[in-house]
């Protein structure tokens, strides 16, 4: 099955999630974003996936590559991907679902289905969030995660990929106040778990990927982290983005999943924020992937 028609069977079974997207600018620039992302996919599809995000990768963009660290800067992305022996035969592409604008129109977000196949190949599905800038009236790619992006396979890591680990940010600087939420959601979820925290955290129409599904809604996605065994969670964000016009931004990070008598699992993240009437800030959505433990 072509992977244009699978993403189109599997962009079925969640379109309402498009629908209820509330863009806070203009539809134009929604549509320019939604444009340009479309090229992107389809440039995926014809080539490489590895050239076509390096391609659209704004100059500090990041890409959260399950089972590296966080990776940002344009030569280091395209070393990254380059590594990737997979990718010469796979094809890549997606669809969004959904989509917020920034008021000012500098920032847009999307999010959405993958299709990662080999010609002839059953596509395997996954789901993808990503962070755009306009630069210079042009979209760039300033951060993007795939989950369960394609067939598991093992990652292969540069020599020089980097550090492994990145700081802290402190809440200062562009998207302060998005890093200053990252944090006070990262020390509830340490003192109430991480259902309360993100119950409390969520944005009303806040939604996460779950098990093949779209929990919509504070108590979806608490009743996401409910049951099991109890687990600590801890995070903190190393890079963020935000509107010119403030209202709309992301942080990445990097988290340490701990359950009671298990080992550590290590991961990163995007977070999408948004600042919401009242002006407390709450995530949109949230999504990670596995990388390199680091005690």
């Amino acid at each position: 099955m072509p992977l244009a028609n699978t993403l189109i069977n599997a962009g079925a079974l969640a379109g309402w999630l498009l629908l209820n997207s509330r863009p806070l600018g203009a539809q134009p620039a929604v549509d320019s974003l939604l444009n340009a992302e479309r090229a992107v996919s389809d440039a995926s599809g014809r080539g490489t996936f590895a050239t076509a995000i390096v391609d659209a990768l704004a100059r500090d963009g990041t890409v959260l590559w399950p089972n590296a660290p966080v990776i940002h800067g344009v030569e280091p992305v395209r070393r990254l991907l380059s590594a990737q022996r997979l990718l010469d035969s796979l094809r890549i592409t997606w669809q969004p679902l959904g989509v917020e604008m920034a008021a000012d129109g500098s920032l847009g977000v999307t999010w959405g289905v993958s299709a990662a196949g080999r010609d002839g190949a059953a596509p395997h599905i996954g789901r993808y969030i990503a962070a755009w800038r306009r630069e210079s009236g042009n979209w760039k790619l300033a951060a993007f995660v795939g989950l369960n992006l394609h067939p598991l396979a093992p990652t292969t890591l540069p020599k020089d990929v980097g550090p492994l680990r990145l700081p802290a940010l402190p809440a200062r600087g562009p998207g302060a106040e998005f890093i200053a939420a990252d944090l006070a959601f990262s020390r509830l979820a340490g003192d109430s778990g991480a259902a309360v925290a993100f119950e409390r955290y969520a944005a009303p129409e806040g939604f996460m990927f779950g098990g093949g599904f779209v929990n919509r809604g504070p108590a979806a996605i608490r009743n996401m982290f409910e049951g099991g065994p109890a687990t600590a969670w801890t995070w903190h964000p190393v890079l963020a983005g935000a509107a010119a016009s403030g209202e709309l931004g992301y942080t990445v990070g990097e988290a340490v999943i701990t359950p009671e008598g298990g080992p550590s699992r290590y991961s990163k993240y995007l977070s999408i924020w948004r600042r919401l009437p009242d002006g407390s800030v709450r995530y949109l959505t949230d999504g990670g992937n596995p990388r390199p433990a680091t005690p």
